[in-house]
């Protein structure tokens, strides 16, 4: 047996229920239809793909910056070693002007003169001096050239032994002291 009043607040009850889901229904329809979504579809997953197409953007993003470094990197590599490769042209110009010099000077000092006079006593003095403030810029060129040789053959040494010793070799506390800056 029901009783009349119970079923009268079961009906208000269930009237609200029955307006919240109609609510319910409304709201999602409408936003399906502003928000372009379609009715079934999870918005978990739909901000997920929004996540991952982020990802894939920042990834091909970091790519583009990469090879461009690498770009960058390799151009002032190549300008490096073009720069190196037209200073040795230099040098080895300058290394036949001083050989030709060399052959000029001492065809002027061998020279026999006709008639020894003020003019051959100033020139053979200039020449003199020239040969003077060129041979101290020779000694100090020398002297760097012995030098970066004398470290050319060290570094060859210490790769040759890094390359047959390995890291006991390069890694050893006596070549730690030997090769620091101090």
């Amino acid at each position: 047996m029901t009783n009349p009043g119970n079923q009268n607040s079961n009906s208000a009850g269930n009237s609200k229920i029955q307006s919240f889901l109609e609510a319910l229904r409304n709201s999602q329809g409408r936003s399906f239809e502003g928000g372009n979504q379609e009715p079934g579809s999870n918005p978990f997953t739909q901000f997920k793909e929004k996540k991952e197409a982020e990802k894939r953007r920042s990834e091909q993003f970091l790519q583009a910056r990469q090879q461009e470094w690498n770009q960058v990197f390799s151009s002032k590599e190549k300008k490096t070693e073009q720069r190196i490769e037209e200073l040795r042209a230099d040098l080895k110009i300058l290394a036949k002007q001083v050989k030709n010099l060399d052959k000029n000077l001492l065809k002027a000092v061998e020279t026999p003169l006709v008639e020894a006079g003020e003019y051959h006593e100033s020139f053979l003095a200039h020449i003199k001096k020239m040969i003077h403030l060129f041979s101290l810029q020779v000694q100090e060129a020398n002297s760097w050239l012995a030098m970066y040789n004398s470290r050319s053959t060290k570094k060859g040494f210490y790769l040759g032994m890094a390359k047959t010793g390995g890291t006991s070799f390069t890694q050893a506390n006596e070549r730690s002291v030997a090769t620091s800056v101090g």
